[in-house]
């Protein structure tokens, strides 16, 4: 795996947002940006552009799936969309091979799994 990714991550939740910072920091992970909403996750993702984006379905402001519609539709980085069962059903505008899914609540070890996932598509498209 890539050892140091840039991570934008957004939820709307404080608490969801720091578990997963925490998390990957101690992977050894940089986050680029802790947003609460889907605005202000497509404002840092262009400023900053991450590596990959860890976003919540929902949020104010801008949904999580809006936001990476948008931001996929600039950026060529992989997305980890956090959700419960209305996810399936929404996912339309986003390019399915770039969206990795995964349940809410996420665990350490699902986490980690997603991020395997993301850095093997990244390396997918690098060689493609």
């Amino acid at each position: 795996m890539k050892e140091h990714l840039r991570v934008a991550i957004a939820d709307d939740d404080g608490v969801i947002r720091e578990f997963l910072a925490y998390v990957l920091r101690r992977l050894g992970h940089e986050i680029v940006c802790l947003a609460e909403n889907g605005r202000e996750l497509v404002a840092a993702c262009l400023s900053e552009v991450p590596d990959l984006v860890i976003t919540d379905v929902r949020m104010p402001h801008l949904d999580g799936i809006a936001a990476a519609a948008e931001i996929t539709a600039r950026q060529d980085i992989p997305i980890v969309l956090l959700s419960g069962s209305e996810l399936a059903a929404r996912i339309e505008p986003l390019d399915h091979a770039r969206v990795i899914r995964r349940a809410k609540p996420v665990s350490r070890r699902e986490l980690e799994e997603a991020l395997a996932e993301a850095v093997l598509l990244m390396e997918v498209r690098a060689v493609a």
